[in-house]
């Protein structure tokens, strides 16, 4: 219910979208909503037109249009940063799914972002450590976010593991043999028996990227049967090895060049929405959550102690967000 027509974008204008253009990030889809009866998929997708309106200012808008098509129906399209594909869908909103809000998603407005900018390839993962033990799959995982934060390359992912050692912090990670993008927590730790705090190492770079989906393979690939091959095994001894954040991981060339990101905080109606600010600001990320009218945010439990006293820890808390 709710899956629409898929069509591959034109070259030229993803090179006007990608890093140019503004829409609502899919940020965290509650099971069995609305939202994840339309598929929407997190981190990748964004919301950028809704019953033929586009979606380029955070004015409020799009959270008036979902209340007032609760009970009915709401055309929207999206963009997704992984395959450059639009693709039009449409949700139901209600407040009788069971859930908090009338879509069951966390959205926030942003900046449509070049997925290679935040995307770590998981590589070896040791036995009876911090990786291992959140499930992450060798060879097969990709990190896109840290909690609410599209990090900046393999150096900022290293501080914020090294800041919120010994504390849980959400990643949500593509899975190249399920295609999906799944969330986890994982605590990383010094003290685990291994090198560094997580006890995996990561890839950047082109070598590194989110492989194409079997279903998106071209003929030819279907034909000799590679379509469903895993990615290729690439040993992270064989490239230049990076160390980043003092031993928190290894991250292996080509590393990705910084991007700028769009952050979002006002409370408006059923939405916390926030203005956007440089990727370098001093005030911590926060989503806008779609939640039924009046609710007030809800604590995940998940990432680091939002009570942290210090502006650094703050802004360094990839957990310090309104959530649905």
């Amino acid at each position: 219910m709710g899956l629409g027509l898929s069509t591959d974008a034109n070259p030229d204008e993803v090179g006007e979208v990608v890093g140019k253009e503004y829409g609502f990030r899919v940020h965290h889809v509650e099971p069995n909503s609305p939202g994840a009866q339309a598929e929407l998929q997190p981190i990748l997708d964004y919301i950028v037109v809704a019953n033929g309106i586009r979606l380029d200012k955070d004015d409020g808008k799009f959270v008036q249009m979902i209340g007032e098509c609760a009970g009915g129906e709401l055309r929207v399209c999206l963009f997704n940063t992984h395959t450059l594909r639009t693709r039009e869908t449409t949700l139901y909103p209600n407040d009788t799914w069971g859930g908090n809000g009338l879509l069951g998603v966390t959205i926030r407005f942003d900046m449509v972002q070049p997925v290679d900018k935040h995307t770590l390839r998981v590589l070896d993962v040791y036995p009876a450590s911090p990786a291992s033990a959140a499930g992450l799959d060798a060879y097969n995982d990709y990190i896109l976010c840290v909690g609410d934060r599209l990090f900046d390359g393999p150096d900022e992912f290293g501080e914020i593991v090294q800041f919120n050692c010994n504390r849980p912090v959400r990643l949500f990670v593509y899975s190249a043999r399920a295609e999906v993008v799944r969330e986890l927590t994982i605590t990383p730790d010094r003290d685990w028996g291994g090198d560094g705090c997580l006890g995996c190492g990561v890839g950047a770079g082109y070598l590194h990227s989110l492989p194409r989906k079997r279903r998106e393979q071209a003929p030819n690939a279907l034909k000799d049967g590679t379509a469903g091959a895993a990615p290729a095994r690439v040993d992270p001894h064989a490239a230049a090895a990076l160390p980043t954040a003092n031993g928190a991981l290894t991250a292996v060339a080509d590393a990705p060049t910084p991007f700028e990101s769009a952050e979002a905080a006002s409370t408006q109606g059923n939405v916390a929405t926030t203005p956007s600010q440089d990727a370098g600001a001093d005030a911590p990320p926060a989503a806008a959550d779609v939640a039924a009218a009046g609710d007030d945010s809800l604590a995940r439990g998940e990432g680091v102690d939002a009570a942290a006293a210090d502006a650094r820890e703050e802004a360094m808390d990839p957990s310090n967000q309104s959530t649905s």
